[in-house]
């Protein structure tokens, strides 16, 4: 199943990044889109649209990374948008009406990552201590 998360934190923001990975990744770029994939792994701005209307809901940074050449090995697309709570809500509301996603549990891209190969479990572990961490010691 693929799956969709805001990987940034939650509030306005200047930026935001929505994630998603899955063997349905390229079918939800290609509708918010209107376009073909864009080049792996090259930065792509693009205007992202409501699947359902083709209404605009904001122009952002499309990242595209094919399996297994991907952080969770897996196809996975990064949307980098305007930080605002509408516009995060209506992306991952669009994502989530095609019945092609689901919303991704706490943890869950670095799970893929860890059952694709990707990276170890000391690995996992290592990043779930990093975005916890609070103090530089704590980052050590």
């Amino acid at each position: 199943m693929t799956i969709c998360a805001l990987s940034t934190g939650i509030g306005a923001s200047g930026v935001a990044i929505i994630r998603i990975s899955g063997p349905e990744t390229s079918f939800l770029i290609k509708s918010l889109t209107n376009k073909a994939l864009p080049k792996p792994r090259e930065a792509t701005l693009l205007e992202l649209n409501n699947i359902n209307n083709s209404r605009l809901i904001d122009q952002g940074i499309v990242l595209w990374f094919p399996g297994p050449k991907s952080y969770t090995g897996e196809d996975m697309a990064e949307l980098h948008v305007h930080g605002s709570k509408a516009v995060v809500k209506e992306l991952q509301e669009t994502l989530l009406s095609t019945k092609k996603c689901r919303l991704a549990e706490p943890g869950e891209f670095t799970k893929l990552a860890f059952l694709n190969g990707k990276i170890n479990l000391l690995q996992a572990e290592a990043i779930g201590d990093l975005i916890a961490a609070e103090t530089e010691i704590q980052m050590e």
